[in-house]
């Protein structure tokens, strides 16, 4: 067998054990077979196992020791890779993450770093799919989770066979990756006090979703900040459209409210909305107030507070960055981005 041959088997084998150990079929303390036991497991020779155990233990997946055997030892740590290339990863397209992908991969550019955008299958797991990027030795990947739960037990494994994470918009990948997301109650604090005048009633439409951080936060902070206000919950769908019957409430809604605010916890509902409320004439009454822009809202009377993507851009690639180098020293990070308030008055009729 060539010196070449030998090599890739002792690398197979790593990645294999690498495998088990994302799985959760070695966890964290747990003693893995011996030398012996490998060799028979994998058909391997001994000094195959060997090899493969020497380059696990340099990256501290596993650690030996005389009398006690092998044990995995998972890690919470940044990872020295290289960042030639990344990986962007969402579970579906969406115009809003459009608009950031366009953003991250100018940062990315400049940086000398190639971007690779990955859609996530439907009936795949997102973690899985990151570990589907680590075995082709890509293993920096920001990730935008949209309504996906993240699995944390998995987070960890990955984080310890060597991959650097990085969450936007949302908290929920904490503390095994950094997050980087909008400042969820400055959005919805600015678009109330931002307003010329306090309002006797006020109407906060947002999805049902709470699961979903951002759609549970601008929730709470809407509670915060209008505490006497009407809350209505939207069906959530993935893409982001409003059903005839939600459609109907929010404007018996906004009938019943009168004179008042109307404050929308995302883009596709503040662009339904600003639509209903001068289809039916209600605008001259109602004002609207967004987190987020939207298509077209240059074109009604509305208050918007968006995410400034570049500026998220380049904290997230700081961020990634950070994981690399830092190493055994990196913590994870939760870092709130304050956004940009316009108000748009044209289009008023």
């Amino acid at each position: 067998m060539g010196a070449g041959m030998s090599e890739l088997r002792y690398l197979e084998l790593k990645n294999r054990i690498c495998y088990q150990i994302y799985m959760g079929v070695y966890r964290d303390g747990e003693r893995i077979p011996s030398e012996r036991q490998l060799a028979v497991d994998y058909d391997v020779s001994r000094i195959t196992v060997r090899k493969a155990l020497e380059l696990l233990e340099e990256e501290n997946l596993i650690a030996r020791e005389v009398g006690s055997g092998t044990h995995v030892t998972y890690r919470n740590w940044g990872n020295d890779t290289a960042l030639d290339m990344a990986a962007l990863v969402a579970p579906s397209k969406n115009p809003f993450f459009a608009e950031f992908i366009t953003k991250f991969q100018k940062t990315a550019w400049e940086h000398d770093t190639l971007l690779l955008y990955v859609e996530v299958p439907e009936k795949t797991g997102l973690e899985d799919c990151l570990y589907r990027l680590y075995s082709k030795n890509i293993k920096n990947a920001v990730v935008w989770p949209d309504d996906k739960q993240v699995d944390a037990e998995k987070l960890l494994r990955l984080r310890s066979i060597g991959m650097n994470l990085v969450f936007f918009d949302t908290d929920g990948a904490f503390p095994y990756a950094d997050c980087v997301y909008l400042d969820n109650e400055d959005a919805v604090r600015t678009l109330v006090r931002g307003q010329k005048k306090e309002y006797g009633s006020y109407l906060d439409i947002g999805w049902d979703k709470l699961s979903v951080s951002n759609v549970r936060k601008r929730e709470e902070a809407f509670r915060k900040f209008c505490p006497g206000g009407e809350v209505i919950r939207v069906s959530w769908r993935r893409d982001r459209s409003v059903g005839e019957p939600d459609i109907r409430r929010i404007e018996e809604a906004v009938r019943k409210m009168g004179e008042g605010l109307i404050v929308c916890n995302d883009r596709e509902l503040g662009q339904r909305t600003a639509r209903l409320l001068r289809e039916t004439g209600m605008s001259a009454a109602a004002s609207l107030a967004v987190v987020d822009d939207f298509e077209g809202a240059e074109n009604y009377p509305v208050s918007v507070y968006r995410q400034d993507l570049k500026k998220d851009a380049e904290c997230i690639y700081r961020q990634l960055k950070e994981q690399a180098e830092k190493g055994k020293e990196w913590r994870a990070k939760k870092r709130t981005m304050k956004g940009i308030y316009e108000v748009f008055r044209e289009g008023e009729d």
